[in-house]
């Protein structure tokens, strides 16, 4: 019973520990259903779509799904709304240990453009924006980073471990 105990105290732990590597390949999955959601509305609606990542300093950074509509409060423009389903999640929260560091459209980081706020816009033929995505994760006193590299043609995030900075 003695080793039993002392076997299940060092294993245990170990199996509700996500390693950092599996924790990326979760959220590149997220991030891909999110963005294969939004790719398929807008080819099937012929409207604009586009993922808003949050940047929440008091909170869990967040990723959500809208659709271009026309603002009824203001003839001629256009405005955002939440989009929803009963099939999927059109909204994601990052784990606590997860922060955006910057969403870059081309050189610019967005989150510092816009306060905390950036975009990846998907238009009715299926194109989605060429963005890169950068998260760090710190657990334990112990920071990784990792980016997120959308391919605009097939519309899905490759991870790649590390920063990697936009070629433009």
């Amino acid at each position: 019973m003695f080793l039993i105990g002392i076997i299940a105290s060092i294993f245990i732990p170990r199996l509700f520990k996500r390693s950092p590597t599996a924790e990326w390949a979760s959220i590149t999955e997220d991030l891909n259903s999110l963005a294969l959601f939004a790719r398929q509305e807008a080819l099937a609606n012929h409207f604009v779509y586009r993922l808003t990542f949050i940047a929440n300093p008091k909170g869990t950074d967040s990723v959500r799904v809208e659709q271009e509509k026309d603002d009824p409060e203001k003839p001629g423009h256009k405005k955002y709304d939440l989009v929803s389903s009963y099939y999927l999640p059109t909204t994601y929260n990052f784990n606590t240990a997860i922060r955006l560091k910057a969403v870059y459209v081309g050189k610019t980081n967005m989150l510092d453009e816009q306060q905390g706020v950036a975009h990846c816009y998907i238009i009715p033929d299926g194109l989605v924006q060429d963005v890169i995505v950068h998260l760090v994760r710190r657990l334990n006193g112990v920071e990784t980073s990792g980016s997120f590299i959308m391919n605009p043609f097939f519309g899905r995030f490759e991870f790649n471990e590390g920063l990697i900075r936009p070629a433009r």
